[in-house]
């Protein structure tokens, strides 16, 4: 209290001073209109200016959850998407009035870690174990496939990307039903290749490839890449497609895990098959 005292009494004559300042001016805002006007007016304009300074800085801070709102939505887009299901009579969801079952499920995910100039490539994305995720689930992003799960820890999944070795990724052309592996040779990463395709089958630049969804790693029909290169050599009856890959494998972060609910199901069947194939020979 001593020490207040002390300060007022020191600093009196300038505290009084801008309490008459403030209430000269005062007066005089609220006596003349044109005055009071520009007043409210220049501190409308400061105020708007602080807060829209305000608002550039602290927009971005916020990115992340807005992302990961867009993410959930698109999986839910993609979940309910008519490709998600299955036909049938019985254990079901109405979907555009049609019985089905929903085969697909998508459960978005970030790419923590990757890369694209090895041999064999991989992403590291965040999601594991605790989320459901499995080896042999596919992977896309908003552009097309990206890879197959090969391993899984309790909160991370190891993704091998189109960009490997031996990914031989099952896909088509959509125009026909013709069917054959994707391969990369491992030069170029925006360019993948098809092989041994015949001579009468109806292919051209521009085509799109996509995914066939024989080996329930992919619904049928994800974009794989569009042909950018019809290869002929002369005396050989087959061709050989290079394909312009849909995903820019050096920025790719937002991906969403894919699990079939019937997988288990085909790969037991095709076990059998297979095991009896073998018993025979």
């Amino acid at each position: 209290m001593r020490r207040l005292i002390q300060f007022l009494t020191k600093f009196r004559d300038f505290l009084i001073f801008l309490a008459l300042q403030f209430l000269v001016l005062s007066i005089f805002f609220n006596t003349r209109n044109y005055h009071k006007a520009a007043m409210v007016n220049t501190s409308s304009a400061m105020v708007g200016w602080f807060m829209e300074k305000k608002h550039n800085i602290t927009k971005h801070f916020d990115l992340e959850d807005q992302n990961a709102v867009l993410l959930a939505e698109v999986a839910e887009l993609l979940n309910n998407q008519p490709e998600s299901f299955y036909q049938l009579q019985g254990e079901t969801y109405r979907v555009d009035d049609k019985i089905v079952k929903r085969q697909y499920t998508y459960l978005p995910a970030l790419v923590v870690q990757s890369t694209d100039n090895k041999r064999d490539n991989y992403l590291t994305l965040n999601k594991g174990s605790a989320q459901g995720i499995e080896e042999g689930m596919g992977v896309i992003n908003d552009y097309g496939a990206a890879g197959v799960v090969m391993s899984v820890s309790e909160h991370y999944s190891l993704v091998k990307t189109v960009l490997s070795d031996n990914i031989r990724l099952g896909v088509k052309s959509s125009k026909n039903n013709e069917y054959w592996f994707l391969i990369w040779d491992g030069e170029d990463k925006t360019i993948a290749s098809i092989e041994n395709v015949k001579r009468d089958i109806d292919v051209e630049v521009g085509d799109s490839i996509v995914t066939r969804g024989g080996m329930g790693q992919f619904p049928e029909g994800v974009l794989v890449g569009t042909v950018d290169e019809i290869i002929s050599e002369d005396g050989n009856p087959l061709l050989n497609l290079n394909i312009k890959l849909a995903v820019n494998f050096s920025n790719i972060y937002h991906v969403y895990i894919i699990k079939n609910a019937f997988r288990e199901e085909q790969l037991e069947l095709e076990n059998q098959i297979l095991d009896l194939a073998g018993e025979n020979e």
